[in-house]
């Protein structure tokens, strides 16, 4: 989920030519997220889109480590 939003995020910030403040472009990126990561990047006061865009990765990924580790089958 992360990669892709992020990377269907920036196409379609190419064409949003009218969004050049940097909290806007972070908002609304943070904007689209489910709640779960909503609130934590939100909490966290990205400075950047870059910084918003390694949170989500960074939070994505420690969700789905927590998810697999309740599942291990074996």
């Amino acid at each position: 989920m992360d990669d892709e939003y992020t990377r269907k995020f920036l196409d379609f910030l190419r064409y949003m030519t009218y969004l050049k403040d940097k909290k806007a472009k972070i908002q609304r990126f943070i904007s689209g997220l489910p709640i779960e990561f909503k609130d934590w990047i939100e909490f966290d006061e990205p400075w950047s889109l870059e910084e918003a865009t390694r949170e989500l990765k960074h939070y994505y990924e420690k969700l789905n480590c927590t998810c697999d580790s309740k599942h291990d089958w074996k």
